[in-house]
């Protein structure tokens, strides 16, 4: 089981991630209507006369007058590259970002720098740094990708840079540090809460609204869906218009020929007799 895990990412990396075109690892996917992939500048050589033929199924599609740019990036293509890049990463042995020597094993989340054994020692001794957190760095990793907001680095104020942003103004709208709360700020005009707090409130806010989006983006594909069957029901009507005209253009042109025949022969009789 270790060993088919261990292949996965490769076997992906070869299916999903290159590009049909190029062979290559895809640069900014775009997702045809037809649902296949490919690079942005491989669609570019590919466009003509304000449409793109799908090198694979052949089918044509108008592009929108922003070209090849309008075409709808692929989400999903750009998040599993980002993936493998950041596995990638984290397998490649880094090095310190103190003494640009030692492998990292240790990570500072205030000062969001990487440090080896002796380094991360170090800093946590210096009276200026020792009050930092330090993490292994597999733990970091670990956490970065459970919770992102957890490890990471304080927020420093933009009017007293060395005050971290603890609290949010409701009256203003921002964040401010303890220092704003004394000066401009003050609690008999502004109401001000911890930034958790309203970190909190914002992220179910921020739920509802991406639900919303979610619904919007639905009704948006199924619109789209039924606009593009709408589109191959009138190109197939067409189509057989198309081959009715046709039809019927012979069918003059055949009957045209044999009354200009029958009348060639009845004249070459007349002249005959």
């Amino acid at each position: 089981m270790a060993s088919s895990g261990s292949q996965l990412p490769e076997q992906i990396d070869e299916n999903f991630l290159l590009c049909g075109i190029c062979c290559e690892r895809y640069k900014n996917p775009k997702i045809l209507p037809c649902l296949h992939s490919f690079c942005e500048p491989c669609l570019g050589k590919l466009a003509e006369k304000g449409a793109i033929t799908c090198p694979v199924c052949r089918r044509v599609h108008e592009l929108t007058d922003d070209g090849v740019a309008g075409i709808q990036v692929n989400i999903f293509l750009n998040d599993l590259i980002a993936l493998f890049e950041e596995q990638k990463s984290v397998n490649t042995s880094k090095k310190c970002d103190g003494c640009e020597q030692g492998d990292v094993t240790k990570h500072c989340t205030v000062c969001s720098f990487d440090f080896c054994s002796n380094c991360a020692t170090t800093h946590g001794k210096l009276p200026a740094t020792k009050s930092h957190r330090l993490l292994r760095f597999d733990e970091y990793m670990a956490a970065k990708s459970a919770d992102p907001a957890s490890v990471q680095p304080p927020v420093y104020c933009n009017t007293h840079q060395d005050y971290q942003v603890k609290f949010y103004c409701d009256t203003c709208n921002q964040t401010i540090c303890p220092m704003c709360t004394a000066l401009d700020h003050p609690l008999t005009k502004h109401q001000y809460r911890c930034v958790k707090d309203a970190a909190k409130e914002f992220t179910k806010n921020l739920h509802v609204v991406i639900d919303k989006v979610k619904v919007k983006e639905t009704e948006a594909n199924n619109s789209k869906l039924k606009v593009q069957q709408i589109f191959e029901s009138l190109e197939k009507c067409f189509q057989r218009e198309e081959e009715s005209l046709r039809k019927h253009i012979r069918q003059t042109i055949d009957e045209i020929t044999r009354l200009i025949q029958r009348k060639r022969q009845q004249t070459t009789d007349r002249v005959e007799r």
